[in-house]
């Protein structure tokens, strides 16, 4: 019933003109393919011809995608096509497979929402290193066994990377570190990080500090220190990005190797200059287009670096 239905109509009709069909005795229509001297069904040989649009159809996809442990589209395709022709097969088994709830409940992404607006820090107009976020990664391992952690400083506005090594996790060792930065990259005025106990022992560090006093004989200005909610890591992502970057690079050069620590803090100063050469905007390949500017753009005047390796 469901084959006199479907093949009255002229427009179905030539949708088979690119095929070799044949009704057998049955009235059935089948395919002609070019296997009919082998030794095997006459469904495989011959297989029958399907409507691409039938209730009936779909649901004997549904029920072969269920009994095949819900294989991919491909997968079903083949099984099919031992028994069956199906007119506009691929576009008809994708459409019956898009509507398989158990499916659907694990393809589904988690909804989105639309990105927010930059915070105020990220687009004020300051210089490098005056709003900045930083993190820890590590630790590394040296050698002689002994363990050493990278703290990273993130300009928010400028995107750049400065990059110390720690001997330790310590409060001390972070401020040592800070006091290098600062006569290095210049005082920042806000800095934000996560709540690391050593953070915030820092912070409780500059807090103590009479700044007024030291306002009264010398220009230097308190520094603001700002702190991600302990539930909302995301909070920092400008500086998360970075470390990701760093990482990446560190694992390429340094695979398993062990470092002394010299030798360390010379990779970590090859490694922030190459992130601090990266793009900030897209590369166009016209010859109109002018170079894009980096981080070192505003660190450095010249773009050379690197020197001839010694090895």
């Amino acid at each position: 019933m469901m084959r006199d239905k479907y093949f009255i109509h002229e427009v179905n009709r030539k949708k088979l003109n690119s095929l070799t069909t044949y009704k057998d005795g049955e009235g059935i229509f089948r395919v002609k393919t070019k296997i009919t001297y082998r030794k095997d069904s006459e469904d495989f040989k011959n297989p029958i011809i399907l409507p691409s649009h039938h209730q009936v159809v779909e649901r004997m996809i549904m029920t072969e995608y269920k009994k095949n442990s819900h294989a991919g589209l491909q997968m079903l395709l083949n099984i099919l096509r031992e028994h069956y022709w199906i007119l506009n097969a691929r576009k008809t088994v994708r459409s019956v497979l898009s509507k398989c709830v158990i499916c659907l409940r694990h393809a589904k992404r988690n909804v989105t929402t639309p990105s927010a607006s930059l915070p105020e820090n990220r687009i004020k107009d300051v210089a490098v290193f005056e709003i900045i976020g930083f993190d820890l990664a590590g630790p590394l391992y040296l050698k002689g066994g002994s363990k050493t952690w990278i703290c990273m400083y993130t300009c928010a506005a400028f995107r750049a990377v400065h990059l110390e090594l720690l001997s330790s996790l310590t409060t001390e060792a972070f401020l040592q570190s800070f006091r290098r930065f600062i006569a290095r990259r210049g005082r920042p005025s806000i800095v934000s990080s996560d709540n690391g106990s050593n953070f915030i022992g820092a912070s409780n560090y500059l807090k103590s500090v009479n700044w007024t006093e030291i306002a009264q004989f010398s220009s230097i200005r308190r520094i603001q220190w700002l702190f991600n909610p302990p539930t909302a890591s995301w909070w920092g992502g400008f500086w998360e990005r970075l470390v990701g970057v760093m990482k990446q690079i560190l694992r390429r050069v340094l695979g398993k190797a062990f470092l002394s620590y010299e030798e360390m803090v010379t990779v970590l100063c090859d490694t922030e200059s190459v992130i601090n050469t990266r793009p900030l905007s897209h590369v166009s390949e016209r010859d109109s287009e002018l170079i894009p500017l980096s981080p070192n753009s505003f660190l450095q005047d010249f773009r050379q670096i690197g020197v001839k390796s010694s090895r």
